[in-house]
Parts: C-alpha cells; sequence; structure tokens
C-alpha cells in the first residue's frame, strides 16, 4: 500500500528576499523538487489496488509539488542570470510531466473499475488535478523549450471533454463556464491554451511568475468557443489535437474549438495605463523592482495578443549546409582570442533571411537568450547570433531560430573608468554612429556609464544609449561613437 509523503521543507534553509516574499535559493529547491520525483516514482512502482488510501496520496503529492513550483516561479523574479534559472526551468518540466503521468494513472484505475470502485468524487478530483498539472506542464515546456509531453493534449482533450458533457448527443456544442475560483477543469484547460498563444518562449524567466498572475487574470474573459467567429487567433481539436494558429478556414479539423484573447488585451492595456498614470512612488526598491516586473509582463502580453502580432520581418529561403557553432561569451572571446581547445557544435542549416537562419542542433544543449557564434564550414569568418527561439522535439533534436546581430565582430577592451572589460564589438567605430557591444554579465558598471574603447589606433569615448538586452551570461548594450 503507497504510504503518506515525506517531505522535509526546513524553514532553515529558505532564504528571503522581500519581506513576506515566499523564495528560496535554487539549490534548495533543486533538492526539493529531486525528492518529490522519487517519491512519485514510489508511487509509480506501487500497485494502485487501495484506490482510496491512493488517491489521498497523490492529492497530497500534488498539492505540495504546486506549492514548491509556486516557489520556483517567485525565486526566478530575483535571478538575473538566465544561467541561473535554467535548472529550475528544467526541473519544474520534468516534476510535472511526472506528476501528469502519475495522476493518468489513478484515473485510469479508477476508470477501469477495479475492485467494483468507480466513486464519481474521486474521478472529478483526479481529472481536475490532471488538467492544471497539464497547464503547469504547458507553461514549464514553453519557457524550457521542451521536449513536449507525449500524451499532453490528449489527456487534456479527454478531461475536458469528459468536463463538458458528451457533445456528440447535443445540436449545439454549449460554451464552457469558467468558474473564477479556479476549481474547473475548463479553466485550467483554457489556460494550457492561453499559454501556447503568448508566446512564452521569448519570456524572460524573471517574468514568469507577473506573467502567468496576468494570464489567470485573463482566463474569464478570453473566448474560446465551439464555432469559428470573427477574430478567432487558433483552434485545437479537443480530442487530441494541439493548439495551432489559425491562418486558413481550409485547415480546420471537424469538431475544433477556437480561441482569441477577446477582452484580455483591453484589460491589459487598461491596467497599464492605469500603472503608468499611478504617480504615487513605490515605497522600497522591491516594490519598484515588482512595479517594473508587472510592466514588462503587460507588454509582453500586449504584444503578442494584440491585433497585429510580431510577425517575420523578412522572408525565409530554404537551405541546407553545415555550421560550426561555439555558445556563451566566454567560450567567444577564446574563439576570437585565437585559444584552442574550445567546443565546437556542427549544426544543420535549415532556412536563411535577410536577419537571421534556422538550424538543428543534434542535442538539446542550446536554449533561447543564449549568445552563440557560427561559421559556415565552407565559409569564412565568426558571426555573432542570438538564439530567439529554441524547441527540443521528442526525438531530442533543437530546432532552433537565430537573429544575426554581427557578420563581422571584433574583440575590444574598454574601461568605464573604474575597471576593464573585454568586450565583442558588433559594429565598426564610425565617428558619430552607433556600436553595440557584447560584454560579459556583470563585468562593467551601470549602463548609463561612458566607456572609453581602444580602436582606429586611439582610444574613443562610446556615450550610452538608452538602448540594451540581457541575455544569458551577457549584456546587449548601443553607445555612440563621439
Amino acid at each position: 500500500m503507497p504510504q503518506e509523503p515525506i517531505i522535509a521543507r526546513t524553514q532553515a534553509g529558505r532564504t528571503t528576499a522581500r519581506a513576506g516574499a515566499n523564495y528560496a535559493k535554487p539549490p534548495e529547491l533543486l533538492r526539493e523538487i529531486s525528492a518529490l520525483q522519487r517519491e512519485l516514482a514510489k508511487l509509480s512502482g506501487q500497485d494502485a489496488t487501495g484506490l482510496e488510501n491512493h488517491h489521498r496520496v497523490i492529492a497530497s503529492l500534488d498539492e505540495i509539488i504546486h506549492g514548491c513550483v509556486a516557489r520556483v516561479r517567485e525565486t526566478l523574479a530575483t535571478l538575473d542570470d538566465r544561467r541561473d534559472s535554467r535548472p529550475l526551468l528544467h526541473a519544474a518540466r520534468d516534476i510535472f510531466g511526472a506528476l501528469l503521468d502519475q495522476l493518468e494513472r489513478s484515473l485510469n484505475a479508477y476508470g477501469a473499475g477495479r475492485d467494483g470502485v468507480l466513486e464519481r468524487n474521486a474521478i472529478a478530483d483526479l481529472r481536475l488535478r490532471l488538467v492544471r498539472a497539464g497547464a503547469e506542464r504547458v507553461i514549464w515546456e514553453r519557457c524550457s523549450g521542451g521536449p513536449p509531453h507525449p500524451h499532453l493534449w490528449q489527456w487534456l482533450g479527454t478531461a475536458f471533454m469528459h468536463a463538458a458533457g458528451d457533445r456528440s448527443s447535443s445540436a449545439a456544442r454549449p460554451v464552457p463556464v469558467v468558474l473564477p475560483s479556479e476549481e474547473s477543469v475548463d479553466f485550467h484547460y483554457i489556460r494550457a491554451l492561453a499559454v501556447c498563444t503568448a508566446s512564452l518562449d521569448l519570456l524572460a524567466p524573471q517574468l514568469l511568475a507577473a506573467v502567468d498572475r496576468l494570464l489567470r487574470l485573463s482566463v474569464p474573459v478570453v473566448r474560446f468557443e465551439p464555432e469559428v467567429f470573427e477574430g478567432a487567433t487558433h483552434f485545437v481539436d479537443p480530442q487530441g489535437g494541439v493548439p495551432r494558429r489559425l491562418v486558413g478556414i481550409s485547415e480546420i479539423a471537424a469538431g475544433a474549438w477556437f480561441f482569441s484573447p477577446g477582452l484580455a488585451s483591453e484589460m491589459f492595456r487598461e491596467a497599464r495605463a492605469r500603472a503608468v498614470a499611478d504617480t504615487q512612488p513605490p515605497a522600497s526598491s522591491p516594490d519598484v523592482e515588482t512595479a517594473t516586473l508587472h510592466l514588462r509582463a503587460l507588454d509582453h502580453l500586449l504584444r503578442h495578443w494584440s491585433a497585429a502580432p510580431p510577425v517575420r520581418r523578412h522572408r525565409r529561403h530554404q537551405m541546407t549546409g553545415t555550421l560550426a557553432a561555439v555558445a556563451g561569451i566566454d567560450e567567444l572571446r577564446m574563439v576570437f582570442r585565437g585559444e584552442q581547445g574550445v567546443r565546437r557544435d556542427e549544426w544543420q542549416l535549415r532556412d536563411l533571411s535577410r536577419g537571421g537562419l534556422g538550424a538543428v542542433a543534434a542535442n538539446g544543449a542550446v536554449c533561447a537568450g543564449q549568445l552563440v557564434g557560427i561559421h559556415p564550414v565552407d565559409g569564412q569568418g565568426w558571426q555573432l547570433a542570438l538564439v530567439r527561439r529554441a524547441w527540443t522535439q521528442e526525438e531530442g533534436a533543437t530546432h532552433l531560430g537565430l537573429e544575426v546581430l554581427s557578420r563581422k565582430p571584433i574583440l575590444a577592451h574598454v574601461d568605464d573608468g573604474r575597471r576593464p572589460a573585454e568586450v565583442l564589438l558588433c559594429d565598426p567605430l564610425l565617428r558619430g554612429e552607433a556600436v553595440r557591444i557584447i560584454v560579459p554579465l556583470r563585468a562593467l558598471g551601470a549602463p548609463t556609464v561612458p566607456l572609453f574603447v581602444t580602436g582606429n589606433g586611439s582610444v574613443q569615448k562610446l556615450r550610452p544609449l538608452d538602448a540594451s538586452y540581457t541575455g544569458d551570461g551577457f549584456e546587449l548594450r548601443a553607445y555612440q561613437v563621439l
């Protein structure tokens, strides 16, 4: 018989970054998730003959896992370096995959009517827990770059159809009534769909908690209906299909349901206007950080849920070829110094456009936000690129979307008056023109301080411009050459 899980979670191990907030150090969270993984593995190895006790155990584990991952979300908001975030993203993704598998196993045990047991309340509870865990798995899959759970949308769709009733016997399929308490299968199924449309693969991990709160608020006001309507952006077949963008009526499958942000975009615009218009200064620095994250989260959702969401600016041309690739700013600086022994991976080129390219890496070690150097095997010179999208398939290959930052980068030395740094210049040093530099994270002071760079046989001053980007262990800053 399965036993109640015992997970040691001492308060002494937690660190509180802000008063009243629920934060923990990443190593402690990873240890706790590993312990929960072991509990799930132990449970999966036991026969679910005592269904009542089995239900109690899996329900207890489910609550503990959600509580643990809630702390992961809040902790991610405090991490500046994406390299620190990545293990947490992967751990949360994997724990919800394991939980999803165990909940489906428990549902099957009840559904099979073993020992004559068919308790409606237990089945309804397990179904709700499964869809809630499935929505979480979608979130962490998107944020970590995959791979997708092989049965996720089939299981979610089955639970949704059960909760909504057998619509095949009804001439009109009813629209789900979403409960604001979040205690409904419909709520979490629609939440999972909303996640798929919000480009979480482009989201900075720091924003995940803020975006998730906004997505939860949006669920009651989005549109999700069984008939196509004007303004629909995505569709899904609950009987096993995955969500897809709606680009033509001819591709719609029978039984599809349709999604659009509905009134959520207007709600977010009003929320942003109120936040910007609020002239009351925050009481403390943590409040400033929270307000900033909230605004950035609103901007992300408004951008991707707008009437005209971001689209590819340049046409892609199908190409084939082999690329040598080096990931990470430290490794790239070694390459530009001419040092040997730097690991080089081999990627396959898929397509090429004016501003970037698509490639396939043989493993899942590449993630969005990384700085990479690419070198055509039969070409000359290294180019710098930013990994904008990375999605790992079930077979393990990672499909990449790269934005080329510089086709002729050079290594240079800069100084902000307090400390020197070795950086990569993306542009030539031309008086009066802008130049982008890539610098290791925290290697320089604030981006508002001027820099001095040695180049063109002289020392030139760089005036900071109001443009910067923080990636995986590096900063991209813009300056004007004086």
